[in-house]
């Protein structure tokens, strides 16, 4: 199984640079982060290769709402240059959203104000160009649903309102991101939800509700959705642990070595 880190919510007590050798250190063998242009990508290729860790995925959006019409040519643009960095650190996933979320966890609300007809207009015309890039390049695009708990006024809120465009679009470097934490909180049925887009499912994130801790901290049976995922759907995409503690970070890294 692979298992990711996002070093956003776990070892935060380092400087971020510090934190790829402890994600070494407690045997995982995949991280994550957000945006990466406030990095110095260079030193993150370095130090993937000394601590032999490989890059799950990383935003490839930052400022540019994929539903505003008005940020479509950069939302484009910033793309091509994502996929150049995606290639540099050996990264096969970049992570899109409705409403860009920036590295300090601002959403980008432009385009919000728009009607759906437009929004969902323009979030398929990107993803169409987006797709043939990602074609083009041998990336794989991640489209992540949130909940409103966590970005309130974000658009893409369920696994529908991402799915049915995926489906539209109908490229297979083009999937869902599917965030059980956001998902549980904006849909449940969970079990049911993922069969229902086995298809397209690409990447799987994990945090427990209530308030985004190791799994069995919390209300959602992550054994079970393991079971679905892994022995009945065939899952083999990564498994990310987007969290932080609820007590100690020995408890949570244990929880998370069990999964």
């Amino acid at each position: 199984m692979k298992k990711s880190i996002c070093i956003e919510k776990l070892f935060v007590d380092l400087p971020f640079y510090e934190r790829f050798a402890k994600v070494r250190e407690a045997g995982f063998d995949y991280i994550e982060f957000g945006s990466w242009e406030q990095h110095d990508v260079k030193r993150i290729r370095a130090l993937l290769e000394e601590n032999r860790l490989k890059l799950g995925c990383f935003s490839g959006d930052k400022d540019y709402n994929l539903i505003d019409p008005a940020h479509s040519r950069e939302f484009i643009d910033y793309l091509k240059r994502s996929v150049d960095v995606a290639h540099l650190l050996g990264c096969e996933n970049l992570v899109l959203h409705s409403n860009a979320l920036a590295e300090e966890g601002r959403m980008c609300t432009a385009g919000n104000e728009q009607n759906d007809r437009t929004k969902i207009a323009c979030a398929t015309k990107n993803l169409l160009e987006a797709a043939r890039i990602a074609e083009k390049d041998g990336v794989t695009l991640q489209l992540e649903p949130v909940s409103t708990y966590a970005k309130p006024g974000y658009y893409m809120t369920t696994s529908a309102s991402a799915a049915d465009i995926i489906r539209v679009v109908g490229s297979p470097r083009l999937k869902l991101l599917y965030d059980i934490y956001h998902m549980q909180l904006m849909e449940g049925d969970l079990a049911n939800t993922l069969r229902k887009n086995a298809d397209i499912l690409g990447y799987i994130h994990i945090g427990d509700v209530p308030g985004r801790h190791e799994p069995g901290t919390g209300e959602i049976n992550y054994g079970y959705l393991k079971k679905v995922l892994v022995e009945e759907l065939g899952f083999d995409g990564i498994f990310a642990f987007e969290l932080s503690p609820l007590t100690t970070m020995e408890a949570c890294l244990e929880a998370m070595r069990a999964f």
